[in-house]
């Protein structure tokens, strides 16, 4: 006894019933379709004459147009133009029929492969927009855009020099030479930078800048940190050469005026220092810092911080009003100053100003 599976019996008798004929099926736009058994408007809609036999495709009538990368960087990336030609049914057209692309007013001539004709453009080293157009036939497509962007990578930063003399508590700038690519291509608009300032110090600012007009300009303000430095500009992994800059520092007009509260309840005292005046014609700016040292009779040095707040500064001193006080010092931006005889006029004062 032989056993098979059914699909075994099938296949073994298929040629007792004859070879198999496929039916034609029609491709075209729409997809595909029987032609045995579908509407006559179908049939013109894919070419079908009365006959019911396939013709060959009409002449080019429609051309859709595709072209990319739209942001190819010069001297390195390849463009690629393709476009789709049909017939007036929405067919491809035959293998072999003649088009033209054109790039940037190029002609380049070209044949269809299964109605899609395609031309591979070769990196391009000029920066800018490049104009694409396909024609087949007596139709032209509709036009497209390759764009070519510099190639950022490439591009050596350079501040241009010398730079100033920068003054204290006001806004200095640097800008770098004009910026190019390897092919000569200037740095598009919004590239982004990064400024640097290295301090005596070890300390560092930044600043986050952008070009603009093929340049890019660095701002800073010189708060808190004058003297010498460098400057330098990084664009991704390319550093400009360092320059050396000064940075003023703030001189200081007069002193300032100190006025102490007494605080019986907390034995402490109320100091506020300021306004502290420079030579700019401002105060010291919100933010800086000033340090009060109050040396005790003892040998005992009371140290406190504050920053300064609209031009003044005001700290608490952890001891009554009454307390000798031999020397007062105030250390800020402006340099160190004597205030202790400042400090004895304010707490004489304070007999009408302190606390309940």
């Amino acid at each position: 006894m032989i056993r098979c599976s059914k699909l075994a019996a099938v296949l073994a008798l298929m040629p007792a019933i004859g070879p198999a004929v496929a039916d034609p099926l029609v491709s075209d736009a729409f997809g595909l379709f029987d032609p045995s058994r579908t509407a006559p408007e179908r049939h013109a809609w894919a070419g079908w004459r009365e006959t019911g036999r396939p013709v060959a495709p009409d002449a080019p009538d429609v051309l859709v147009i595709f072209a990319g990368p739209k942001s190819m960087v010069a001297g390195k990336d390849p463009g690629h133009v393709v476009g789709i030609v049909l017939d007036r049914f929405g067919n491809l057209v035959a293998d072999g029929t003649p088009a033209l692309a054109t790039v940037a007013g190029t002609p380049t001539p070209i044949v269809t492969r299964g109605g899609i004709a395609e031309l591979l453009v070769s990196p391009q080293t000029l920066a800018g927009e490049l104009p694409v157009g396909l024609g087949a036939g007596a139709r032209q497509s509709p036009k497209a855009i390759l764009g070519v962007t510099a190639d950022i990578a490439s591009i050596q930063p350079r501040i241009e020099g010398p730079l100033p003399l920068a003054q204290a508590e006001a806004e200095f700038t640097f800008h770098t030479e004009p910026m190019t690519d390897r092919f000569g291509n200037p740095a598009p608009d919004g590239t982004a930078l990064t400024s640097i300032l290295r301090h005596a110090n070890g300390s560092f600012s930044l600043a986050q800048t952008s070009a603009l007009q093929n340049r890019a300009l660095a701002r800073f303000i010189a708060r808190d940190i004058p003297g010498a430095a460098t400057a330098v500009l990084t664009l991704g992994n390319r550093t400009s050469a360092d320059l050396p800059l000064v940075i003023a520092a703030p001189r200081a007009v007069g002193f300032p005026v100190l006025e102490a509260i007494d605080l019986p309840r907390i034995a402490a005292v109320r100091l506020t220092v300021g306004p502290f005046l420079t030579s700019d014609g401002y105060a010291l700016a919100d933010g800086a810092q000033v340090v009060v040292e109050a040396g005790l009779p003892h040998g005992e040095t009371v140290r406190e911080t504050a920053w300064v707040v609209d031009g003044e500064a005001t700290l608490l001193l952890p001891f009554p009003a009454r307390t000798p006080v031999v020397r007062l010092s105030v250390i800020s931006p402006l340099g160190p100053m004597d205030l202790t005889q400042a400090w004895t006029a304010a707490v004489a004062a304070t007999s009408g100003g302190a606390e309940p």
